[in-house]
Formats: C-alpha cells, sequence, structure tokens
C-alpha cells in the first residue's frame, strides 16, 4: 500500500478505500497561550512525502516493544482549592467538576491527597491534637470534613474509578523534636525532625493505620501510601525532616506491620523522593529487605536517569511520579510549553503515571505561607470568576489521549514526546510544536514512512490506526 492511498482525516470517520487493514491519522491539539474550559480542537493535517523536513523531526516508532502500563493522570486536592471551590454556586462547582474530573473531559483519574496538612492547607493541623496521645485515642479527621474531603468525594461522584495516592508532610507535633507541624528551619541549627523512639514510631504507625480506615469510612479509598513527603527537606510550612535510616525503620518495623496485622489493603510505597539533596532511592534499593517489602517507589522533581536507575536496581518495583513542578504562581503560557518534557521525562523513564501538583488554588495563588505555587484552576472567591489556565490545557490533552492499560512503547526521537499503543493496537503520540508555522514530522513506523503536517504552536496528539 502506497503514500498515496493512505487517507488522512481529522476525526471523522469517513470510510478508506479497500484494504487488508485500515489506516488513518487523526490529529487534536491544544493551544498554551490561553487556557479553556474545552481546549481540545481538531486538526485536518496532510501527507506529502516530499516535505522537507528536519533532522530533529524524525520520529522512528517500534510499536513492538513495549514497556510499562500507564495507570493515568491527575493532580493534587489541597484545602485551599476545595476552600475555593464551594464558594461557588452549586451549577459553577459541578460544571468545575466535570471539567476536571469527567472521563469525557480532563479525566483526572489518578490523584493525590495530602495525610493532613500540606504546604497548601489553609493553616497547620494535625488529626492527633492532644500532646502525648500515643494510643491515638483522640485522632479526628473532622477538620478534613469541611473542604478537603467533600472535594474528593465530589470528584469520586464523577469518576468512581479514580486511583488516589497519598503521603503526609507532618506528624502531629507532639511527635516531633519542634513540637510544631511547620516551622522547620534548618538555619536555626536545631533538629526538627521526628522523634527516634520506638514509642513514637509505633504511635505514628498507629495514627496512619487510623487515617486510612477513617477515609475508607467516608467512602474514599486511599490505593497507594508514601511514607513521607520529601524526607530529605526542611520547610517553614508543613514537612518533616527524616533520615533514611530512620526512614526505613519506620516504615519497615512500625508501618508495615501495623497495616499488615490491620488487613488494609493500601499499597507501602517508598517516596516521596527528589534526587536532589540525598541519594534516597539509592539508600533505600541497595536494600534487599526494601526492594521486597515496599510496592514501590515514588518520585517528584527527579532527574530522568536516576529514575531509570530504578529499574536496573529493582526491575519489579514499580516507579510513580507524584509531584510536579509548581512554578511561581504565574500560569504562563511559557511555563505550560514545558509541561510535556516534564511529563514525559517520567513516562520515558518507567513512570506509570504522572500527577500535576495543584488542582485548584484560589484567587491568591498563595499558601497559608506566602508563597504562590502554578494550577490548573483558579478560583476568585469573591468575583466567582473560573480560570482556566495554559497548565489545564496540556493536562487536559495528554489525560484525554493517554488512557489508563495503555502501553508505553518504543520511540526514537530527539523532542520529548511519548508514544503508546491502546489494547485494539492503535498508536498514540504526543508531541509539540513550538514553532510559529506548520511543519512536517516524518514518522517510521511498521516500514513505512509518513510525513504529516502539525498545527503550529500548538501540543498535539497523533493517533495512527491500523498501523
Amino acid at each position: 500500500m502506497t503514500y498515496k492511498h493512505i487517507l488522512i482525516l481529522a476525526l471523522l470517520s469517513i470510510p478508506l478505500i479497500s484494504c487488508a487493514q485500515e489506516k488513518k491519522i487523526t490529529i487534536e491539539y491544544v493551544q498554551l497561550n490561553t487556557g479553556e474550559a474545552n481546549p481540545v480542537k481538531d486538526y485536518e493535517t496532510v501527507i506529502d512525502s516530499s516535505a522537507r523536513v528536519l533532522q530533529k523531526d524524525f520520529i522512528v516508532l517500534a510499536p513492538e516493544v513495549a514497556f510499562q502500563t500507564i495507570e493515568g493522570f491527575g493532580g493534587a486536592f489541597n484545602e485551599n482549592g476545595g476552600e475555593a471551590l464551594f464558594s461557588l454556586p452549586k451549577e459553577a462547582q459541578r460544571e468545575v467538576l466535570e471539567n476536571l474530573f469527567s472521563t469525557e473531559k480532563s479525566n483526572l483519574t489518578f490523584n493525590r491527597t495530602p495525610i493532613g496538612p500540606s504546604d497548601f492547607s489553609l493553616d497547620a493541623y494535625d488529626y492527633s491534637m492532644t500532646a502525648n496521645d500515643y494510643g491515638i485515642k483522640n485522632f479526628s479527621i473532622q477538620r478534613d470534613k469541611e473542604y478537603l474531603l467533600p472535594y474528593i468525594k465530589e470528584a469520586l461522584r464523577i469518576n468512581s474509578k479514580m486511583l488516589m495516592q497519598a503521603s503526609p508532610w507532618s506528624p502531629p507535633a507532639w511527635m516531633k523534636i519542634n513540637n510544631a507541624v511547620d516551622k522547620n528551619d534548618t538555619y536555626t541549627g536545631k533538629i526538627t525532625g521526628l522523634r527516634n523512639t520506638p514509642e513514637i514510631h509505633r504511635a505514628y504507625a498507629d495514627y496512619l493505620a487510623e487515617y486510612i480506615k477513617a477515609y475508607q469510612k467516608e467512602g474514599v479509598e486511599v490505593h497507594r501510601f508514601c511514607v513521607q513527603n520529601e524526607p530529605d527537606t526542611y520547610a517553614p510550612f508543613p514537612g518533616c525532616y527524616i533520615p533514611m535510616d530512620q526512614y526505613l525503620d519506620l516504615g519497615i518495623n512500625y508501618i508495615i506491620p501495623k497495616f499488615e496485622k490491620e488487613n488494609l489493603p493500601t499499597e507501602i510505597w517508598l517516596g516521596t523522593f527528589r534526587t536532589i539533596d540525598r541519594a534516597d532511592h539509592y539508600t533505600a534499593l541497595s536494600n534487599k529487605e526494601v526492594r521486597e517489602k515496599f510496592a514501590g517507589i515514588g518520585f517528584q522533581y527527579a532527574k530522568e536517569p536516576f529514575i531509570r536507575e530504578t529499574s536496573l536496581l529493582a526491575p519489579n518495583m514499580k516507579i510513580m511520579h507524584t509531584e510536579g513542578v509548581c512554578f511561581n504562581g504565574d500560569n504562563s503560557a511559557e511555563q505550560a510549553k514545558t509541561r510535556l518534557a516534564e511529563i514525559a521525562s517520567y513516562i520515558n523513564a518507567g513512570s506509570t503515571n504522572y500527577c500535576y501538583w495543584n488542582i485548584i488554588l484560589n484567587e491568591t495563588s498563595k499558601s497559608a505561607w506566602n508563597w504562590k505555587q502554578n494550577s490548573m484552576l483558579v478560583i476568585d472567591r469573591d468575583t466567582k470568576e473560573v480560570t482556566y489556565t495554559p497548565d489545564y490545557n496540556a493536562m487536559y490533552l495528554v489525560s484525554k489521549t493517554v488512557l489508563p492499560d495503555d502501553v508505553r512503547i518504543a520511540h526514537i526521537a530527539k523532542d520529548k514526546m511519548i508514544s503508546v499503543k491502546d489494547e485494539n493496537g492503535n498508536i498514540k503520540l504526543l508531541i509539540q510544536n513550538d514553532g510559529m508555522e506548520e511543519k512536517f514530522v516524518r514518522l517510521y513506523v511498521d516500514r513505512q514512512q509518513v510525513n504529516i503536517k502539525l498545527p503550529a504552536d500548538a501540543l498535539c496528539a497523533v493517533t495512527l490506526a491500523g498501523y
């Protein structure tokens, strides 16, 4: 079958000429210079075997070489976003939630929640406010029932198959050396991490198990749990510095046995690791018992080569992405244009997912600790205006295109991209054209060469059916 016999379609189901296996190419795209509630557009591409193609615009696909199965894309729930969401009228709330979580829209299906406070809680708190409550008798998630839990429950009503990962930013204040959930400051010369005693470790394991059970009672299943968010950091917001020997002792000798005793289905994962200030994943994965006990490993702000080496050190251990780059609250097009490269670096390194950070923030985009970050949506609590950011467009197309159970396939390309194959054998590519003009890209697939034109200044989803 020659190229002139291949009909290129733009999402219209027009019959092709008779052949043994129907082939077609479709392209959808989003532009990242602004945000929209429904950003995806169809592109009627052309094919031209004689088109001039730059060397960097060659893409070689090897669909017969398969890697990990994708589990989904999502973002992080937080108290700040929940408060902003529920400031809207009911109808507007529903529209926002549909746009974010519906399988027909953004399809955010693998999301994250904090265990207790995070840097985008409204202030510092924990679930065990009574000092020295070693029996965790006064445990309560009542605080979460105001904004965070209703936010998650509304998302689950729209997407009941949503997966959830969770991690604590800080233990209860009384379990820490500095007796505070936040105010973790290494520059004072004071050690401010988790107190390193068997009694504290046992109580903390009980506390975490109570959280899983309390959320279960509310109808929210936590599928994966990372022991600590960024255990290598000191932060003025909720956090906890934990050395790796203490971290592994806590996980192996206290948390895992407690979860097993309580028959909790939640998987216990290493992470979240950054590969910045410490070599935590190397320390952990060099230990055979760690490789056997933990279900997987979670990374954020990590470099691709170090993530790839996880597969060499622990080939049977799954890899999860836990938090996307948060930037500075500008929510700019330039920042959104880096999102595909970041997502591709994790997926191509072996992660089964990608988790954006703040799904929703309020009009300030500021935390209670006075720093700004990006989000997919910004909701003004006073005017009730909802702003969809360029990052929303990027996440919308990625999550709409690469679905749970798609399988990553091999490719060779100079630019960052993602290539997967679905259960029907369709090949799906995510490619970005940052140029201000349309351009041709040459695809090598199934011993064929196909030159396809991409729209200008766009993130593109290319589907090849019948290849």
